[in-house]
């Protein structure tokens, strides 16, 4: 797998742009970025995601390692190919999409183009779990806090990023720290309160 590109850009597009790497021209398909911060001859480095089928290979491409790794995510929900994955990209930041899947919000996704009632919520019941891992994952790896109140605040503001109200995330914080004696990590928070959320 090609995980990345450096090189220069030789020419590019609404939706694609042609990479100069060693002198070989790299065909890359990208969402259709509303500000493309780069120019031609410029030196940029390209996250990529190599797409191999029978009768076909093509080349993704991302400004961000995230975008990549969500497109993955993506096109790997049943009924999702590379292009509405790339519409998807084009139109929301993973961020947005992921707080629209985590709230149920079908109405911002159904107004992708592509993405019909029902596709829409095969996504939602197939990435819900997945995203909630992935934001968790990132979670973990924050791992120097200053208090106790400052840890209860970055949970509570990671559980309102996931698509719950602010009522219902201290709510659950507050019933969390009465089950446990002992301080819980700022993951441990999340974890716990999503099961009872």
């Amino acid at each position: 797998m090609i995980a990345f590109l450096e090189g220069k850009i030789e020419s590019f597009g609404i939706d694609f742009l042609i990479m100069d790497v060693n002198h070989v021209g790299y065909y890359i398909q990208i969402p259709a970025y509303l500000d493309f911060p780069f120019k031609i001859g410029e030196n940029v480095k390209i996250f990529t995601h190599l797409y191999l089928r029978e009768d076909k290979i093509m080349l993704f491409g991302f400004l961000t390692r995230k975008e990549r790794v969500f497109f993955e995510l993506l096109i790997g929900t049943p009924g999702v190919g590379p292009k509405v994955g790339l519409k998807v990209l084009s139109k929301m930041t993973p961020d947005d999409f992921s707080e629209a899947v985590l709230g149920e919000d079908i109405d911002s996704i159904t107004a992708i183009g592509g993405i019909g009632n029902k596709l829409a919520k095969k996504i939602i019941l197939e990435l819900k779990e997945k995203i909630k891992k992935t934001f968790l994952k990132e979670i973990s790896e924050i791992k120097i806090f200053k208090s106790e109140d400052k840890d209860i605040q970055d949970a509570l503001d990671a559980l309102k990023t996931l698509g719950y109200t602010t009522k219902k995330a201290k709510s659950a914080i507050t019933k969390i720290q009465g089950q446990f004696k002992e301080k819980l990590t700022v993951e441990e928070l999340i974890r716990e309160s999503l099961k009872i959320i």
